[in-house]
C-alpha cells in the first residue's frame, strides 16, 4: 500500500467515523427516551382489553416472540395472530402495567415489569386477580420501537414444593 492510499484508507475511517458519531448521537435526540417504551405497553394493555389481535401484532417487530409460562414460543407476526386469537377465544384480560425499570442500548432496549388485574374464563365465566412478572425486549425496526420478545410468569407462588 502506498503512502496515498494509506492516508486516503485513514480519512475514509475517520470520515465514516464521524458519521456514525453523528447518525449516533441524532438517533439519541428523543428515540432513546425510555417513556416510548412505557408508552408501547399502555398501547399493550389498551389492545389486550379490547382483543384487538392486529393492534397487539403491530407492536411486535417482523420475528417477534411472545413466550408464556407452559406453552411454547411463538415467533413471528403470523404465528402470533393465532396465538393471539386462541387467548381472546379463550379467556378476557384486564390488565395494568408498572414499569419497574427499562435500558436503552442503541437498537436494543428492554423493561421489567408487573402486571395485575382481572381475567375471565369465558367457557367457565369464572374471574380472578392475577399478576405477572415480565420482561420485554424491544428492538428499533426503521425507526420504531418494537416488541422484539415478551416474556412473562406469573408472580403467584407456585403449586410445587418450595426451593
Amino acid at each position: 500500500m502506498t503512502a496515498y492510499a494509506s492516508v486516503l484508507s485513514r480519512r475514509s475511517l475517520l470520515a465514516a467515523a464521524a458519521v456514525v458519531s453523528v447518525v449516533g448521537t441524532a438517533r439519541a435526540q428523543g428515540s432513546d427516551d425510555p417513556a416510548r417504551l412505557v408508552a408501547i405497553m399502555d398501547s399493550y394493555a389498551a389492545a389486550l382489553r379490547a382483543n384487538n389481535v392486529e393492534a397487539l401484532v403491530a407492536l411486535y417487530a417482523s420475528n417477534g416472540a411472545f413466550m408464556r409460562d407452559n406453552m411454547p414460543a411463538v415467533v413471528g407476526r403470523e404465528a402470533l395472530r393465532v396465538a393471539y386469537r386462541e387467548v381472546f377465544a379463550t379467556l378476557k384480560a384486564d390488565l395494568s402495567f408498572t414499569i419497574q425499570e427499562t435500558e436503552v442500548s442503541g437498537d436494543m432496549a428492554w423493561l421489567r415489569a408487573t402486571s395485575s388485574g382481572r381475567i375471565r374464563i369465558l367457557s367457565t365465566g369464572m374471574e380472578s386477580a392475577e399478576a405477572f412478572n415480565l420482561v420485554v425486549v424491544f428492538r428499533r425496526e426503521a425507526g420504531a420501537w418494537k416488541i422484539r420478545n415478551y416474556i412473562y410468569a406469573s408472580s403467584g407462588p407456585g403449586t410445587g414444593p418450595a426451593k
